[in-house]
């Protein structure tokens, strides 16, 4: 059961969600979503800049098996749910896609526990800004509370219960596999050619005969 809370403008879905939370009595899944989202976030400093094909939502849900693969899980399953319709994502370590021009249409931040996690995912349908990336080419007319149940919905019924195959499909879809790329990690920028995920979700590099693991950070291609 999905308990769908759809408002008109709001500083961030994850805001909401934890309120709802904070105030539920039975074990439903909450979604929040909205027509307008002022303050979203990103990862770490970062906001999400919501255009008028943005859909922005917020959902609890249980995380993966293997904790640290749940945000990489969710970015396949989107990537998943709009391969259905004929448009292919590209994936970025560790939780954003890209479309075809390696533009970003897509973040997911995942915060919370061990039993529970809250998913905020940002989509650009499309996009009326050049740097930033849409999933389709032309503006349409978007039902925005519909669009979110429909992807929360997909995501629901297409969980991963193991990392192997998960790997296999987040790699298959990767943007930037063997590619030279820098990884930031707080002061440390790290270089070298990504060559897929490890056992915990990791980035691995390769730089000559070094390998690298690295668990965060901001990742950019070496044009």
């Amino acid at each position: 059961m999905i308990r769908h809370l759809h408002v008109d403008e709001c500083d961030s879905t994850q805001d909401i969600l934890k309120e709802q939370l904070s105030n539920k009595s039975d074990d439903a899944q909450i979604l929040v979503s909205c027509e307008n989202q002022v303050m979203g976030r990103g990862r770490g400093s970062n906001a999400w800049k919501a255009m008028p094909g943005t859909v922005c939502f917020s959902t609890n849900l249980p995380p993966h098996p293997v904790l640290s693969f749940t945000a990489l899980e969710l970015s396949v399953l989107v990537a998943k749910f709009f391969e259905a319709k004929g448009r292919k994502l590209l994936l970025k370590w560790p939780n954003d896609l890209w479309d075809e021009g390696k533009k970003k249409c897509v973040g997911i931040l995942v915060q919370g526990t061990q039993n529970s996690l809250l998913a905020g995912i940002g989509l650009n349908l499309f996009s009326d800004d050049e740097n930033f990336g849409g999933i389709f080419d032309e503006a349409f007319a978007l039902d925005k509370k519909h669009a979110a149940r429909e992807i929360v919905d997909f995501i629901n019924s297409h969980r991963y219960s193991n990392k192997e195959d998960l790997i296999t499909d987040w790699e298959a879809r990767c943007g930037h596999m063997n590619e030279m790329v820098t990884v930031t990690e707080g002061s440390e920028i790290h270089r070298g050619a990504f060559v897929g995920i490890g056992e915990y979700g990791e980035c691995l590099l390769k730089d000559g005969e070094k390998s690298y693991r690295l668990y965060n950070g901001s990742l950019r291609i070496i044009r």
